[in-house]
């Protein structure tokens, strides 16, 4: 049993003195966000993206809104901490008014393939000419401090570990 120590410290050294792997990470936040949109109109909201280590472009796309988006590729560098992006709707005519749900997509178009994707809850409510722009109580304002500060907490973590 005496024998075993010796070599279990040395496999537990060899380990802990490992260095860890290069993690690539993308970030983005708000993780959900409400808007609400004139039919004929548009209305702009802005995101932040955090991306350590990924090189391409973010695919932008949507999951049951009948919405248009713009832009709908964003390009992004290795280092981006936190850029803000704003992303436009548009409204549709064609639809009735109402509160839409769904999901706003981005997908990182890296090197020939995607590499990661993140979808965002959304809900847009739609108005038609006679509704007012009043503000939806659905925004989540604190969930863009809770993205923000969880990014700045991940960068700093692979920092440390490289």
């Amino acid at each position: 049993m005496s024998k075993r120590i010796p070599f279990l410290f040395f496999i537990i050294l060899i380990v802990s003195t490992m260095p860890f792997p290069q993690a690539e990470a993308l970030g983005i936040g708000p993780p959900s966000f409400a808007l609400n949109l004139q039919m004929d109109g548009s209305n702009s909201t802005t995101f932040y993206i955090t991306s350590d280590g990924l090189e391409g472009q973010l695919i932008v796309g949507m999951e049951d809104l009948p919405f248009r988006v713009d832009p709908p590729r964003i390009n992004m560098s290795k280092n981006d901490m936190n850029m803000p992006v704003e992303l436009t709707f548009y409204g549709n005519e064609t639809l009735e008014p109402g509160v839409y749900e769904g999901k706003l997509t981005f997908l990182a178009y890296t090197g020939g393939f995607v590499a990661v994707g993140i979808k965002i809850r959304a809900k847009i409510n739609l108005l038609d000419e006679s509704q007012e722009m009043d503000y939806i109580p659905y925004v989540m304002g604190g969930a863009v401090i809770a993205a923000l500060v969880s990014a700045v907490i991940w960068r700093a973590l692979v920092s440390f570990k490289r």
